[in-house]
């Protein structure tokens, strides 16, 4: 299993907000974390069953 985690730090007033998606393909699930980080505009994290980190990609630019 391999979990999405989107992170909106600014949501609820700083306490921020997750989304999480599983995934067991880590290919497609660093495709999805890609394509979630484009459209939204918040950084996504991808990581194991272990919860250990297996890519993070950065909040993209929504200017």
């Amino acid at each position: 299993m391999i979990v999405l985690v989107v992170s909106n730090p600014a949501a609820f007033s700083g306490q921020g907000s997750i989304i999480l998606l599983e995934y067991i393909d880590e290919n497609a699930a660093m495709k999805a974390a890609r394509r979630i980080a484009q459209e939204t505009g918040r950084s996504v994290t991808v990581r194991n069953e272990d919860m250990r980190v297996i890519g993070t990609i950065p909040a993209a630019s929504t200017r």
